[in-house]
């Protein structure tokens, strides 16, 4: 699966703000789990001093009364009422000893929140927070305030317990803080996450500009690639800017490239002139000295073989400048439609022993009849050259369909190619042979190529050749 840059950003930053608002939030539900247990019991005290306080002040109040000794426990039991109402908590008195002696409601003990009897942990531990086993509640815990009452005299005479099953539970303004928050959290997270992915596009959209300027250049073929326009001065700005440098170069490189190409073809194409013309002008110096250094004693037969000797490299002088001109000529010749299957009939005429395979229909292509004649006479000249000596020429031309186009495949039974000769055989100055300029077939891919062909070797060895051109269709 191809995940983009963009996305690997998006998600590498959205990891960090995940993990940074869950190790938060771990650290923060530890923090508060840590200090719940010390919060309840701060709390809890504070609140059951006051209650202890009341309690204390109307137990020595009850006492010092002339209440008689049977209506002191529903005086005292009244007043427990009572303090239980305005506290808004549970309160009990036990004796000494640990047993229970009141309480401010009677459903205490059987609904387990009060134990019958204190344990004797809680009776050598007074006034503080004690925690002891929930008999209702396997897991659970039982929170006891103790604190003993005294008498005007100082002395023991109760025990004051307030009970709290479930422990003190979290204030109202606390869990709207962890609800606002929570609340925060979140908003700060999906701000997080908005900023994240604009982040990576941003990081990413100068690499998707370039990009797409570079597959837009190289699809569109274009010679000229074009360049990027970004304002921003950040390092995407510099990598636009490098690629912008490299476009510029680039061109001015390609300008440069072209430039020297042309100059090194025209050197090129100089120099095979010179050589193809120096070529006659050798004997032709050489047979003006030997006879202008007999001049007295030439006959008149010699002369005569002299001059037919000079006229003959005049000839291939002319020979030489004419394919050369016809050469640069080529690509202005006027195209038409041409009829394949007559300019093989011309050509089956002046080649006797040429075998012919049209098909029926239509074979036309867009070219010139005159350049279409040369392509063919080069091709069955050359074949006719190559034939080893003492070996009877088989030539052949068939016409095909492909695709659209016309397929026509010259065949011969030459002494063949080697297959490294291919392509140079169609470069200017390249031959085989012990005369010509070079520029037969030279031409003939120039024509072809012209005319929105192509030719090219098919097959060669030493039985033969196969050439293939490959025509457009009128």
């Amino acid at each position: 699966m191809r995940i983009t840059l963009r996305a690997r950003i998006f998600i590498a930053m959205f990891m960090v703000v995940v993990l940074g608002f869950g190790a938060t939030g771990v650290i923060s539900l530890l923090h508060f789990k840590a200090e719940e247990s010390e919060y309840r019991r701060d709390r809890l005290k504070r609140k059951e001093e006051a209650v202890e306080a009341h309690v204390a002040y109307e137990l020595k109040r009850a006492l010092g009364s002339d209440i008689d000794q049977a209506d002191l426990l529903s005086v005292l039991h009244e007043e427990l009422c009572a303090i239980s109402r305005i506290h808004r908590i549970d309160v009990a008195l036990y004796t000494m000893t640990g047993g229970l002696l009141l309480s401010s409601s009677v459903d205490l003990v059987d609904l387990g929140i009060l134990p019958p009897q204190l344990p004797e942990g809680v009776l050598s531990r007074r006034e503080q927070i004690l925690s002891i086993p929930d008999s209702t509640k396997p897991e659970g815990e039982l929170l006891l305030y103790t604190a003993e009452l005294n008498d005007e005299m100082g002395v023991p005479v109760a025990i004051m317990v307030v009970p709290y099953g479930d422990g003190l539970g979290r204030p109202i303004e606390d869990m709207e803080f962890f609800k606002a928050l929570a609340w925060l959290h979140l908003v700060l997270f999906i701000a997080a996450t908005y900023f994240a992915f604009m982040l990576s596009r941003s990081i990413t959209r100068g690499l998707e500009v370039v990009g797409n300027a570079m597959k837009g250049n190289f699809e569109d073929g274009s010679r000229s690639p074009r360049p990027v326009e970004w304002r921003s001065k950040d390092e995407i700005g510099q990598l636009v800017d490098s690629y912008n440098r490299m476009v510029r170069q680039t061109e001015e490189n390609a300008k440069a490239l072209a430039h020297a190409e042309k100059e090194d073809a025209w050197r090129e194409m100089a120099q095979q002139v010179a050589h193809e013309i120096k070529n006659p002008l050798t004997p032709m110096r050489l047979m003006t000295q030997l006879h202008a250094s007999r001049a007295s004693q030439l006959s008149v037969d010699e002369v005569k073989d002299y001059a037919e000797a000079m006229l003959a490299q005049i000839d291939a002088m002319t020979a030489v400048a004419g394919d050369f001109n016809d050469l640069a000529k080529i690509s202005s010749v006027p195209m038409s439609t041409v009829d394949l299957s007559t300019v093989l009939g011309h050509i089956q005429m002046a080649y006797p022993g040429l075998d012919l395979a049209i098909p029926s229909g239509a074979w036309t292509v867009h070219g010139a009849e005159a350049s279409m004649l040369r392509v063919f006479n080069n091709l069955l000249n050359n074949s006719l050259e190559s034939m080893p000596p003492g070996r009877s020429p088989a030539l052949s031309v068939s016409l095909r369909d492909d695709e659209g186009a016309v397929l026509v495949l010259v065949r011969d039974n030459g002494g063949g190619i080697e297959a490294a000769r291919w392509e140079s055989i169609f470069e200017p100055h390249f031959t085989t042979k012990s005369s010509g300029s070079g520029l037969g077939l030279a031409m003939v891919k120039s024509i072809v190529e012209g005319m929105d062909g192509r030719i090219w070797v098919e097959a060669s060895s030493a039985e033969g050749t196969e050439f293939n051109l490959r025509l457009q269709r009128a």
